[in-house]
C-alpha cells in the first residue's frame, strides 16, 4: 500500500502542460517518470508556421526587409535600383525561412540544450540523468516562449501592421527600450536576451531538473542553469560584436 502510495498518478497531457506552467513540481515529477516531448515540439511547430502566416499576410516581408537593408550602411551604398531588387529577393526568400524555421527552431534549440544540461548536470554536478528525462523537462520548460508567441501573435493584430517589431513584438526584454541607432548592435542583443519570458524559463528549467534529480537542491539547480545560459549569452553576444 505504501509503495502503491509512492507512485504519482499519470497526469493527461492538459494537466501536465497547465501544471509545467503554474504548479511546476508535480508536473515535472511526471515528465521525470514518463518522459516524453513531442506534444510541446508540436505546439511550437504549430506556433512557428502560424505566426510565420500571419505575418506574411498581415505585416508582409517586404516592410520588414526595407526596415532592416535601409537601416544598412552598407546596403546604402548600393544604387536605388540595386536596393529595390535585393529587397525583393530577401521579400520572396523570407517567409519560405519563417515557415522551415518556425517548425526546425524549437526542436534545434531545445535538443542542444538538453545536451549542454546532460553535460553540466551529469559530469559536473554527478547527477544520473538520463537524456529523455533532461529533453523532456527542456521541452516543457520552454512552455513560457509558446505564450509569448501567441501574445505575439494577438499583438500583431492589435497594432497596425506598420508599427510591429517583429524582433522585439511584445517589449518584454531590454533590448525593446534601446535606441538601434546610438546602442551598438551587441549591447542590443545582450538586451533582448534578458527576457521576463526567458526568465520564466530559467525558474522552470531549474525546478525540472531538481526534481528530477531528486536530491539537488533547487538554489543549485538555478546557479547552474543561469551559469549554463550565461555562456551561451557570452557566445551570442561576442558573436554579434564581432561581426557587427
Amino acid at each position: 500500500m505504501t509503495e502503491e502510495m509512492s507512485v504519482p498518478k499519470p497526469m493527461s497531457e492538459t494537466d501536465r502542460l497547465i501544471g509545467v506552467l503554474f504548479d511546476p513540481k508535480p508536473a515535472f515529477a511526471d515528465v521525470a517518470a514518463r518522459p516524453r516531448w513531442w506534444v510541446p515540439l508540436i505546439l511550437f511547430a504549430v506556433l512557428g508556421v502560424g505566426f510565420t502566416y500571419a505575418f506574411t499576410q498581415r505585416v508582409g516581408w517586404e516592410r520588414f526587409m526595407r526596415q532592416q537593408l535601409e537601416s544598412n550602411t552598407r546596403i546604402q551604398q548600393l544604387s536605388a535600383e540595386q536596393r529595390e531588387q535585393l529587397i525583393g529577393q530577401q521579400a520572396r526568400f523570407a517567409p519560405i525561412f519563417g515557415y522551415v524555421g518556425g517548425v526546425l527552431a524549437w526542436p534545434v534549440i531545445t535538443l542542444v540544450s538538453a545536451g549542454a544540461f546532460l553535460f553540466v548536470f551529469n559530469v559536473l554536478l554527478g547527477s544520473q540523468l538520463t537524456f529523455r528525462s533532461v529533453f523532456g523537462v527542456t521541452c516543457y520548460g520552454v512552455l513560457p516562449h509558446f505564450l509569448g508567441g501567441l501574445l505575439a501573435v494577438v499583438v500583431m493584430f492589435l497594432k497596425e501592421p506598420a508599427d510591429f517589431d517583429l524582433q522585439n513584438p511584445l517589449a518584454t526584454n531590454i533590448g525593446a527600450f534601446l535606441d538601434p541607432n546610438t546602442a551598438p548592435p551587441w549591447l542590443i542583443s545582450l538586451g533582448s536576451s534578458i527576457d521576463i519570458f526567458t526568465i520564466w524559463t530559467l525558474v522552470l528549467l531549474a525546478t525540472g531538473f531538481a526534481v528530477a534529480a531528486r536530491k539537488l537542491a533547487w538554489s543549485k539547480a538555478f546557479t547552474w542553469v543561469v551559469v549554463t545560459w550565461g555562456l551561451w549569452l557570452v557566445v551570442k553576444t561576442g558573436w554579434v560584436w564581432i561581426f557587427s
